[in-house]
Formats: structure tokens, sequence, C-alpha cells
């Protein structure tokens, strides 16, 4: 059954004929007896006795019209509700984020978000750009870096410079090199810069699947390896040897992307949230 239809049987138990009824509703009496007699087939019961003073319920119809009566009061508790709350920052934040992105900024920035807006339920889900791209229908909000995702709005958050980092006063020759998990193209820039930088072939001895493990073997003197300025404004460089990479005499520059549906920026909650990124990072 419809709604309106349990809002019929609220207002003839109401009204008590089916001309007030007609009246109360604004269609046709021959309309209002077309219609009980649909419900009535529905239920497989007669739910009024028409009589020529009123209607007089029977006891399944009893039974029909206080459920009609639960549904009716409930459907107008919740529509009230939806209009007082209707601009209210709540309900579901999905966001997919690049690794890096999800260690270095997504901490502080969910710290502010739901300090000011406790009522949202944020998923966060954290793993390689390829990932959350190939995933993108599952986030409200996808935070990646490299390449924007096609069909979707992307909006430029940062870019970032690379630098080759390595401990302080060693020669760098002897260092290990580090290489993390990167797309193609990343990883031939690198080889690009360091076989112009060293005259050598390039040649990886560290491999790891997260760029801010190079952070750590660099903070334990462990290696050397290009990082993003994103990582090394974390880090005291005053402890490291550092240079800043260009490949061809252009700098080797990475770009962090917001991307989503235009359709999502309806959701309070993803629009505030985006609010928060273009304030922190634009």
């Amino acid at each position: 059954m419809r709604f309106d239809d349990y809002e019929l049987l609220v207002t003839l138990d109401k009204e008590k004929t089916l001309r007030q009824a007609a009246e109360k509703l604004y269609i046709s009496q021959p309309a209002v007896s077309q219609r009980l007699k649909t419900i009535e087939n529905y239920w497989g019961v007669q739910i009024f006795i028409r009589t020529k003073k009123e209607l007089i319920k029977t006891s399944a119809g009893e039974k029909i019209i206080e459920h009609a009566k639960q549904i009716v009061e409930t459907e107008g508790l919740l529509k009230e509700n939806i209009l007082i709350n209707k601009n209210q920052v709540e309900g579901k934040l999905t966001i997919g984020v690049a690794s890096l992105l999800g260690y270095l900024i997504m901490p502080d920035l969910l710290r502010k978000f739901l300090k000011e807006y406790p009522n949202v339920n944020v998923q966060l889900e954290v793993g390689s750009s390829s990932k959350i791209i190939e995933n993108v229908d599952r986030y409200h909000l996808a935070i990646i870096r490299g390449n924007k995702i096609l069909n979707l709005e992307n909006e430029l958050l940062f870019t970032d410079e690379h630098y080759l980092v390595a401990p302080k006063n060693r020669n760098l020759e002897d260092e290990p090199l580090i290489e993390f998990q990167a797309d193609p193209w990343y990883i031939n820039q690198m080889k690009q810069f360091f076989e112009t930088r060293f005259n050598e072939p390039y040649n990886p001895q560290l491999y790891v699947d997260q760029i801010i493990t190079c952070r750590e073997l660099l903070l334990k003197g462990v290696g050397m390896t290009v990082l993003p300025s994103v990582i090394t404004d974390t880090m005291d460089l005053t402890q490291f040897h550092t240079e800043k990479v260009e490949v061809d005499n252009i700098p080797l520059l990475r770009s962090t992307y917001v991307s989503y549906d235009n359709q999502m920026l309806e959701l309070p909650q993803v629009k505030t949230f985006l609010k928060l990124l273009e304030d922190e990072y634009k």
C-alpha cells in the first residue's frame, strides 16, 4: 500500500463519512469510495461498514486503522526531523586517500573536522592512488597523488617539489639507494635523475612498499632516496644532505588532487569537508 492509502484510512476514521473525507482530501467522493474498495481488497477484509449516518469500523478495520495511524504518525515525525536537520552536517562520509596522505595530512584534518562536526561518521580507506582510483565509486571524496581522475571534478590541493635526501657528511656514492613503490612514470623520473646525477646505472639496494618507510630509514641513518616536500617538511633537514631533484633541467613535481562527483556536494558533510581541505591547502 502507498502512504496516501494509509492517510485515507486515517482521514475516514476521523471524518466518519465518505463525503467529509473527500472534502478534507480535496478529491471526489466516488474516488474515495473506489480507493477504499481497493484497500479492502488488498487486506481481504471489510474495514468499514457503510451506514447512511456514518462509517463504522469492523474489528479487523480497527487493527488496520491503528496500523495506518502509526505509519502516518511515524512518517510525519520523520519528515519533521528531516526538515529540522536539513542543513545539519551529519551522516556518513567516505574518503579514499592515498597512503602517504593518509599518514601525513588526514589525522590533523579529521581532528579538526570531527571536533566541529561530531555527528558525522567518517569511513577512511587508505591505499595506493591506483587502488583509490580503481574503487573511486565507493567514496564521496578521493584524495590522490599524480594524475586526475577522468569524468570527475579534480581540485588541485598542492604540488610537491622533490629532494634527494641522504645522511649528512657521508659519501653519497657509498649510500644504499632506497626505492619505494610508485607508478612507472614516477620511477622512471627517479631513474633518470640518479643516472644523470651519479653517472652510473640506477641500482636500488632497498625496496619498500611505502614512501613513509623511506623517511623512517633515513631518520635511522640508512640509505638515500628522493622524497617529496610533503615528507621533507616533516623532517629536520639540518641533519641531512639535500638536493632539489630536476630531470632535464625541469623540477620533478607531483600534484595532489581531491576528486569527486559534483552531485556529492548536495551532502552537507561532503561539502563541509571539501571546504576544510580547500581552506588548508588552496
